[in-house]
Formats: C-alpha cells, structure tokens, sequence
C-alpha cells in the first residue's frame, strides 16, 4: 500500500471492467483518481466503490476521447482538479470487428478512432502536463491481436491495437528526456460479463481460446490493474518503450492447446425417411442471382402445406437436408435454400464452426448477407415454393435455427399475406435497442410465432427472452415460447450443440405448431 501516495493518476474508460479495476486498485496505493466514460452510471459506479474504499476520485461522464475537444477539456478539468499530472492510463477501447473482405470503411474508421485515435488525443493533451511535473507514467491499452491472429477475423482491431504499440515504442523515445515513461499492456482473453455468458455454453468457440492458456483459464480485469500499476509505480522506474503481455500464455505456443473440448454427444440414429419423401434440387432465380436449392416433399400425389427451411451459419448440409426430410415425412413441402449462393454452392464437405481454420470463413458469409439481400430473397424462395406443383394453395410457413431466427421474421414481413407460422429455435438477438429490432419487425408480420430457446445462450439470454415476450404481448401477436432445460445454442442440430432429447422435444413442437397453423386454414 502507498506505491502511488501524491499522485494524480488519470483512467480512461473506468465504467467498468479493467478501468473499474485499476481506479480501485490506485486509489488503495494512494493516487487520486481521476476517471472517465460514456457510460454514466457506470462511472458513477466506480467513483462509488473507490469512495467506499476510503479512496479518492472523481470522474466526468459521459466523454467521447474521440473528440478532441472533449478530450482536451477532460484533461483540463483533471489538471483544474488536482493541479497536475502524474500517471495517465490509456485504458477506453471500443472497436469493431468482422471478416476484412465484408468490413466497411465506416467499421473500420471507427475502430481506428476509438481504439488509436483516441490514445493520441488524450496523451497530446496531457503531454505538456506530464512535461511540466518533470515526467511521469504513460500506459496504454494494445492487445495480443496486435501481432498475433485467430479464427476470429478481427483485421481492424489489430490493426488499431499494432498502433498502439507502435505509438508507445516512438513516445517512449521522445519523452524520456523528460522523464516521461511510456509503456503497453496487452491483454488477451480477459472476463467480463457477455464473456462469462459465453463460456457458460461448453460448445461456444470461446473455450478453444481459454485452452490455448497453459494457466487454464481466462484472464481477469485485476490480472491486468496489476501490471498497470508496475507500470505507473516507481517499480517499474527503469522500465520504458515496452509492451507487457498480460494473457496467460496464450500466445506461447503455435497450434497448442491445453485441456480437451467437450464431446460432441452423438446424434441419434437418422429415421430413414427415404420411402416417406421425395428430394429433387431446384434453381431459384432470384433478383441477385440464382440460388441453388433442395424440395422436398411426401412421396405420392397431393398438395401440402409449404414451409420454407432456413439453415444456421454452417449452410446446406447433409443434416438440414435431414431435417427438411422430417418435417415433409409430416406432410410438408419444404424448401430449403443455399441463403449464401452469393459465394457459391454450399461446401463439399461441409463448413463446420467447431474447426478453427473454417470458422473465420462462416463469419464472412453471415456477415456478407445482409437483411435487405435476404428480404429480396424471400420474394423469390416465396415465389418458388408457391409456384411448386405439390405446394397447396393455403398459408405458408417459416422455419429458422440461430442465425437465420431474424430472417425468418424478416420473411414474414415482407410476405404478411403468405406466412401464416414461424417457428424459431435458439435464434440470437431477437430483442433489442434498435427499431429494427426482430420482435418488433413482427408485428409487420400475420403470422403465429413458436420460440424454442436454449437454457444457456449468450446470444439470448434470460432478459432478451422476457423482453421479447413483453413486446410480443403488447403487439398483441400470438405467439408461444419454451426454454429447453440443460440445453446450449444449437441443441436442435445434429452437427451443433446437440442435446437428443431436447432436439426431439423441438420435433414434437415444431410438426405441432405447423399443423395446428398451416393445415387447419
């Protein structure tokens, strides 16, 4: 305790997580903080837990360091407020990431903006400040993206975060003579609250980034808080134009990993449905292109309800093929479209998010379709499923699994006349802040809504799930909603995070809710 007594230690982005940390951390070796954040009440949080502590600091928010001139008056307030400089922690990062061939300049403009740009805002306004007290600590935020990639296609954050460090090496040249000492940490997987959902799910592709760790486990924001403080300490006196990997040992090893991932439990032998359905490939033109696309339908003569079938992130495969298999074998038409025909014929063989190498490559074909392009593909696929001969001439309905929950509403708005049913299973971010938000786009829509959700999802959790039901009620659209006990996002797919009785339990469900809706107008 007192490594920092008399300093004036400057945090940005202290609303939470590392900043939060790190002014806690400070204020109990004696620095006075001064703190800030676009998140207000966040803020507020944080001076009220250093101030519980019997520490001291006072924080602006909201601040946008982007703009410089808030940035300037920032500094000016802090220097106003305790007569100095000594400690300037270069901790607010907020960046964008996505495949590099679909990133827009906008994505990319803003995460250079909000992850370097702002580093250099601040760190210009406080230099003379730094110069005037005869020199002083400079720690900036970099991360090991900056030299290092993943099957996470983040080219603009480590863009922006190689910056950084790059930035820390030529003001660690200029500043030491006059006693200012500019270093980096870089972080890698550190836990916060949206990360913790994730690493609840055993399937989630985070856990192939916490086995890279020969530690085990993912970092924590105090892991990094105490490095910062080497840092601004005098400690670290002799210590400048470094950058201090703070990440578990992650990057020690190429292609290691540590610990095993979890079974995949196996897929229940496939009913054989051959006898029960007829599969023919069909080419729907639509106003982009053609897309590829496989009916199936009950063996025999006759007219059936149709029902269009929307895949997940991995594409057509053998398993929705399956899958469109069991739901014509319950007396459906079903269209099963290549939603990214865009790129080309699905992979043979296929796609898969649990392999590293591929995961990179499904994100920018998610990323590359976008809901107008889907919308006027539902014309088409729409147009092509009426237009089959064994299609009857009632209501249709919608089927979609996690990514393409949100398409499926988004069928039913532009088709009010044609949907009559659409049934979701763990679909993500279907309630939220936006306008534009998918339980808001159905009250567009005409048709009845079945929701499946896993238990444990970190693309829909608990709160999303009554938020949802709330604005579903007050829209006044039918709709019925289960959660599916012990179960992950993707339960339902036999190549996902596959829970048997659940996905059959979504069987029994989804065939029901079509029957009830589609065979009964």
């Amino acid at each position: 305790m007192g490594r920092l007594t008399g300093k004036v230690a400057l945090i940005t982005g202290t609303a939470g997580g590392q900043g939060r940390a790190a002014a806690l951390l400070f204020a109990h070796e004696g620095a006075r903080i001064v703190g800030c954040d676009l998140k207000v009440a966040g803020a507020e949080e944080t001076v009220a837990q250093v101030q519980r502590a019997g520490g001291e600091m006072i924080s602006m928010a909201p601040v946008d360091l982007a703009v410089p001139e808030q940035a300037n008056q920032w500094v000016q307030d802090a220097v106003a407020a305790y007569g100095g400089i000594d400690i300037l922690y270069n901790n607010a990062s907020t960046g964008r990431i996505g495949p590099f061939a679909s990133l827009s300049l906008e994505s990319w403009q803003f995460t250079l903006r909000n992850e370097l740009d702002l580093i250099y805002l601040v760190t210009r306004a406080a230099w003379a400040h730094l110069v005037a007290r005869g020199g002083g600590s400079i720690i900036n935020t970099g991360s090991i993206i900056a030299a290092h990639g993943t099957d996470m296609p983040m080219a603009a954050h480590g863009a922006a975060k190689a910056g950084v460090v790059a930035l820390t090496v030529h003001l660690a040249i200029e500043g030491g003579p006059h006693g200012i000492r500019v270093n980096a940490v870089s972080p890698g997987l550190i836990g916060t609250e949206l990360f913790e959902e994730h690493l609840k799910d055993p399937f989630d592709n985070v856990h192939k980034q916490v086995r890279t760790s020969p530690l085990g486990r993912v970092g924590r924001a105090e892991d990094v808080a105490r490095v910062a403080l080497f840092l601004a300490s005098e400690d670290s006196a002799y210590v400048t134009g470094t950058n201090i990997v703070v990440d578990g040992g992650q990057t020690l090893g190429v292609g290691m990993s540590f610990g095993t991932a979890p079974a995949q439990v196996p897929a229940a032998a496939q009913v054989t449905l051959a006898t029960a359905t007829q599969v023919s490939q069909t080419r729907v033109v639509t106003q982009d292109g053609t897309a590829d696309a496989y009916v199936v339908t009950p063996q025999g003569n006759g007219r059936w309800p149709g029902v269009l079938l929307y895949t997940d992130i991995m594409g057509v495969r053998p398993v929705f093929l399956d899958m469109a298999r069991r739901l014509a074998a319950a007396g459906f038409v079903v269209l099963l479209p290549n939603l990214f025909y865009r790129s080309g014929a699905p992979a043979d063989p296929p796609l898969s998010i649990h392999r590293s190498g591929e995961f990179g490559r499904l994100l920018a074909l998610a990323q590359g379709l976008t809901r107008p392009m889907l919308e006027r593909d539902a014309l088409a696929y729409t147009a092509a499923l009426r237009a089959h001969g064994s299609t009857a001439t009632g209501a249709l309905g919608c089927v979609g699994y996690c990514m393409s929950g949100a398409f499926a509403i988004a069928t039913a708005a532009v088709r009010p006349r044609d949907f009559a049913a659409v049934a979701l299973f763990h679909a993500g971010h279907l309630s939220n802040a936006s306008p534009e938000s998918p339980d808001r786009l159905a009250a567009r829509t005409r048709a009845q809504y079945l929701f499946g959700f896993a238990e444990t999802d970190a693309f829909m959790p608990a709160d999303a799930i009554a938020q949802l039901r709330t604005r579903l009620t007050a829209a006044g659209i039918p709709f019925e909603t289960e959660v599916f006990p012990a179960t992950y996002h993707g339960f339902a797919i036999a190549d996902a995070a596959y829970e048997p009785r659940a996905a059959e339990r979504h069987w029994q469900r989804l065939i029901d809710f079509l029957t009830r809706t589609l065979k009964s107008v």
